[in-house]
Protein backbone atom coordinates (compact mmCIF):
# COMPACT_ATOMS: atom_id res chain seq x y z
CA UNK A 1 0.00 0.00 0.00
CA UNK A 2 1.07 3.62 -0.80
CA UNK A 3 0.81 6.29 1.84
CA UNK A 4 0.57 9.80 0.20
CA UNK A 5 0.66 13.02 1.95
CA UNK A 6 -0.26 15.91 0.60
CA UNK A 7 1.26 19.81 0.46
CA UNK A 8 0.21 22.82 2.53
CA UNK A 9 -3.41 23.88 1.30
CA UNK A 10 -3.93 20.93 -0.42
CA UNK A 11 -5.90 17.70 0.66
CA UNK A 12 -6.51 14.11 0.21
CA UNK A 13 -8.17 14.43 -2.96
CA UNK A 14 -4.99 15.28 -4.55
CA UNK A 15 -2.65 12.15 -4.64
CA UNK A 16 -6.01 9.95 -4.91
CA UNK A 17 -7.20 11.47 -8.05
CA UNK A 18 -3.33 11.24 -8.99
CA UNK A 19 -2.75 7.67 -8.92
CA UNK A 20 -6.22 6.30 -9.47
CA UNK A 21 -6.36 3.16 -11.56
CA UNK A 22 -2.29 3.07 -11.35
CA UNK A 23 -1.91 2.22 -7.60
CA UNK A 24 -3.46 1.27 -4.58
CA UNK A 25 -3.35 4.29 -2.61
CA UNK A 26 -4.41 5.63 0.78
CA UNK A 27 -4.68 9.51 1.43
CA UNK A 28 -4.49 10.50 4.44
CA UNK A 29 -5.90 14.70 6.04
CA UNK A 30 -2.78 16.08 7.40
CA UNK A 31 -3.89 18.63 10.11
CA UNK A 32 -5.02 21.94 9.35
CA UNK A 33 -6.96 20.41 6.55
CA UNK A 34 -10.20 19.60 5.28
CA UNK A 35 -11.39 21.23 8.36
CA UNK A 36 -8.98 19.51 10.70
CA UNK A 37 -7.86 21.19 13.19
CA UNK A 38 -4.12 22.12 14.25
CA UNK A 39 -4.11 22.90 17.62
CA UNK A 40 -0.83 24.44 20.07
CA UNK A 41 0.77 21.20 20.62
CA UNK A 42 0.63 19.54 17.31
CA UNK A 43 4.16 19.20 15.75
CA UNK A 44 5.89 17.36 13.05
CA UNK A 45 7.20 14.20 15.13
CA UNK A 46 3.22 14.14 16.56
CA UNK A 47 1.77 14.24 13.17
CA UNK A 48 3.92 11.26 12.05
CA UNK A 49 3.50 9.62 15.11
CA UNK A 50 -0.02 9.31 14.75
CA UNK A 51 0.51 8.58 11.22
CA UNK A 52 2.74 5.54 11.53
CA UNK A 53 0.24 3.94 13.91
CA UNK A 54 -1.60 3.47 11.12
CA UNK A 55 1.36 1.84 8.61
CA UNK A 56 1.77 -2.03 8.58
CA UNK A 57 3.25 -3.07 11.47
CA UNK A 58 6.06 -5.49 10.00
CA UNK A 59 7.46 -4.67 6.73
CA UNK A 60 5.79 -1.20 6.73
CA UNK A 61 4.09 0.21 4.05
CA UNK A 62 5.33 2.90 0.99
CA UNK A 63 5.34 6.33 1.83
CA UNK A 64 4.84 9.31 -0.49
CA UNK A 65 5.18 13.31 0.43
CA UNK A 66 5.39 16.54 -1.13
CA UNK A 67 6.61 19.68 0.19
CA UNK A 68 4.61 19.64 3.57
CA UNK A 69 3.92 16.06 3.54
CA UNK A 70 7.43 15.45 2.81
CA UNK A 71 8.70 16.94 5.48
CA UNK A 72 5.75 14.62 7.22
CA UNK A 73 7.07 11.50 5.94
CA UNK A 74 10.54 11.98 6.12
CA UNK A 75 10.09 12.57 9.94
CA UNK A 76 7.54 9.41 10.16
CA UNK A 77 10.62 7.45 8.01
CA UNK A 78 13.54 8.59 10.77
CA UNK A 79 11.42 8.48 13.92
CA UNK A 80 9.67 4.87 13.11
CA UNK A 81 11.64 3.05 10.59
CA UNK A 82 9.91 0.14 10.90
CA UNK A 83 6.69 1.24 9.44
CA UNK A 84 8.43 2.85 6.11
CA UNK A 85 9.44 0.13 3.61
CA UNK A 86 10.30 2.60 0.32
CA UNK A 87 10.48 6.61 0.69
CA UNK A 88 9.24 9.15 -2.18
CA UNK A 89 10.15 12.98 -1.69
CA UNK A 90 8.19 15.50 -3.84
CA UNK A 91 10.00 18.97 -3.71
CA UNK A 92 10.79 18.80 0.10
CA UNK A 93 13.85 19.29 2.59
CA UNK A 94 15.34 18.25 5.90
CA UNK A 95 14.57 21.72 7.63
CA UNK A 96 16.81 25.14 7.82
CA UNK A 97 20.04 23.93 9.28
CA UNK A 98 20.70 28.00 10.27
CA UNK A 99 18.84 28.70 13.91
CA UNK A 100 18.78 32.17 12.70
CA UNK A 101 17.16 31.37 9.25
CA UNK A 102 14.48 29.30 11.67
CA UNK A 103 13.35 31.99 13.21
CA UNK A 104 13.22 34.58 10.73
CA UNK A 105 11.15 31.59 8.78
CA UNK A 106 9.05 31.28 12.32
CA UNK A 107 8.32 35.04 12.27
CA UNK A 108 7.25 35.38 8.45
CA UNK A 109 4.88 32.32 8.81
CA UNK A 110 3.45 34.32 11.78
CA UNK A 111 2.32 37.31 9.94
CA UNK A 112 0.81 34.90 7.28
CA UNK A 113 -0.85 32.78 10.02
CA UNK A 114 -2.45 36.17 11.30
CA UNK A 115 -3.31 37.43 7.99
CA UNK A 116 -5.47 34.29 7.79
CA UNK A 117 -6.95 35.33 10.45
CA UNK A 118 -7.45 38.97 9.97
CA UNK A 119 -8.17 38.84 6.04
CA UNK A 120 -9.55 35.19 5.49
CA UNK A 121 -9.27 32.82 3.01
CA UNK A 122 -9.29 34.95 -0.44
CA UNK A 123 -6.79 37.47 0.34
CA UNK A 124 -4.46 34.54 1.36
CA UNK A 125 -5.05 32.44 -1.07
CA UNK A 126 -4.64 35.23 -4.12
CA UNK A 127 -1.00 35.70 -2.06
CA UNK A 128 -0.22 32.25 -1.89
CA UNK A 129 -0.57 32.24 -5.30
CA UNK A 130 1.51 35.18 -6.33
CA UNK A 131 4.74 33.86 -4.79
CA UNK A 132 7.36 33.53 -6.75
CA UNK A 133 8.94 30.32 -5.47
CA UNK A 134 5.75 28.59 -6.28
CA UNK A 135 5.69 29.83 -9.65
CA UNK A 136 5.14 27.46 -12.35
CA UNK A 137 7.72 26.49 -14.80
CA UNK A 138 5.20 26.94 -17.43
CA UNK A 139 1.45 27.81 -17.02
CA UNK A 140 -1.17 25.69 -15.71
CA UNK A 141 -3.89 24.61 -17.88
CA UNK A 142 -6.86 27.11 -16.86
CA UNK A 143 -8.98 23.58 -15.75
CA UNK A 144 -5.98 22.54 -13.31
CA UNK A 145 -5.73 26.47 -11.87
CA UNK A 146 -9.66 27.07 -11.41
CA UNK A 147 -9.39 23.59 -9.54
CA UNK A 148 -6.62 23.77 -7.16
CA UNK A 149 -8.13 27.35 -6.85
CA UNK A 150 -11.04 25.85 -5.50
CA UNK A 151 -9.36 23.80 -3.49
CA UNK A 152 -7.86 26.41 -1.68
CA UNK A 153 -10.42 28.59 -1.33
CA UNK A 154 -12.34 25.99 0.86
CA UNK A 155 -9.74 25.33 3.30
CA UNK A 156 -10.47 26.90 7.08
CA UNK A 157 -8.22 30.19 7.17
CA UNK A 158 -8.09 29.38 10.91
CA UNK A 159 -7.02 25.71 10.97
CA UNK A 160 -4.48 27.07 8.07
CA UNK A 161 -3.19 29.41 10.17
CA UNK A 162 -2.40 26.43 12.78
CA UNK A 163 -0.51 24.96 10.23
CA UNK A 164 2.27 27.83 9.90
CA UNK A 165 2.19 28.11 13.38
CA UNK A 166 2.74 24.82 14.45
CA UNK A 167 4.07 22.61 11.38
CA UNK A 168 6.13 25.35 9.26
CA UNK A 169 9.55 25.08 8.13
CA UNK A 170 10.68 27.16 10.85
CA UNK A 171 9.34 24.76 13.57
CA UNK A 172 11.14 21.44 12.16
CA UNK A 173 14.18 20.68 13.42
CA UNK A 174 16.94 19.69 10.87
CA UNK A 175 16.99 16.12 10.37
CA UNK A 176 20.05 16.49 7.83
CA UNK A 177 22.56 15.15 10.21
CA UNK A 178 20.15 11.56 10.51
CA UNK A 179 19.50 11.48 6.69
CA UNK A 180 22.92 8.70 6.78
CA UNK A 181 20.88 6.65 9.03
CA UNK A 182 17.96 5.90 6.91
CA UNK A 183 18.51 2.73 5.14
CA UNK A 184 15.79 2.22 3.04
CA UNK A 185 15.24 3.00 -0.54
CA UNK A 186 14.22 6.36 -1.18
CA UNK A 187 13.26 8.29 -4.53
CA UNK A 188 13.50 12.26 -4.48
CA UNK A 189 11.66 14.05 -7.24
CA UNK A 190 11.97 17.73 -7.62
CA UNK A 191 11.55 20.48 -10.90
CA UNK A 192 14.03 21.74 -12.89
CA UNK A 193 13.22 25.24 -12.56
CA UNK A 194 13.04 25.01 -8.59
CA UNK A 195 16.43 25.96 -8.12
CA UNK A 196 16.04 25.48 -4.50
CA UNK A 197 14.69 22.71 -3.62
CA UNK A 198 16.74 20.75 -6.25
CA UNK A 199 20.19 21.41 -4.68
CA UNK A 200 18.23 20.96 -1.28
CA UNK A 201 17.57 17.46 -2.65
CA UNK A 202 20.90 17.02 -4.30
CA UNK A 203 22.20 17.18 -1.16
CA UNK A 204 20.40 15.04 0.48
CA UNK A 205 20.86 12.18 -1.96
CA UNK A 206 24.56 12.83 -1.24
CA UNK A 207 23.56 11.88 2.35
CA UNK A 208 20.79 9.23 1.97
CA UNK A 209 23.12 5.68 1.56
CA UNK A 210 20.55 4.43 -0.70
CA UNK A 211 18.64 7.33 -2.61
CA UNK A 212 17.82 8.02 -6.05
CA UNK A 213 17.35 11.75 -7.26
CA UNK A 214 15.00 12.50 -10.28
CA UNK A 215 14.91 16.05 -11.66
CA UNK A 216 12.02 16.42 -14.18
CA UNK A 217 12.61 18.90 -16.92
CA UNK A 218 10.29 22.20 -17.73
CA UNK A 219 8.34 22.43 -14.25
CA UNK A 220 8.25 23.79 -10.99
CA UNK A 221 7.99 23.62 -6.82
CA UNK A 222 4.53 21.44 -8.16
CA UNK A 223 5.93 18.97 -10.27
CA UNK A 224 3.31 16.72 -9.55
CA UNK A 225 0.73 19.53 -11.26
CA UNK A 226 3.29 20.31 -14.13
CA UNK A 227 4.11 17.34 -15.32
CA UNK A 228 2.06 14.57 -13.91
CA UNK A 229 2.74 11.66 -16.42
CA UNK A 230 6.61 12.12 -15.53
CA UNK A 231 6.06 11.80 -11.76
CA UNK A 232 3.56 9.22 -11.82
CA UNK A 233 5.94 7.07 -14.14
CA UNK A 234 8.72 7.68 -11.35
CA UNK A 235 7.09 6.49 -8.70
CA UNK A 236 5.45 3.49 -10.40
CA UNK A 237 9.01 2.74 -11.63
CA UNK A 238 10.49 3.05 -8.11
CA UNK A 239 7.84 0.93 -6.66
CA UNK A 240 8.53 -1.81 -9.16
CA UNK A 241 12.48 -1.62 -9.28
CA UNK A 242 13.15 -0.54 -5.20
Amino acid sequence: MLVALHGFTETDQVWSDFFADHLAVRCPVLPGHGGKPCPPGTTLASTAAGLARHLAPEGGDDLLGYSLGGRVALQLALDHPGRVRRLVLISSGPGIADAVERAKRRRRDERLAQMLEEDGISPFTSWWESTPALKPARPLSRVVDESLRSLRLNQDPLCLAGVLRHLSHGTMEDLAPRLASLTIPVLLIAGDSDVAYCQRMREMAAALPNSRLQIIADSGHAVHREKPEAVRNAVITFMREA
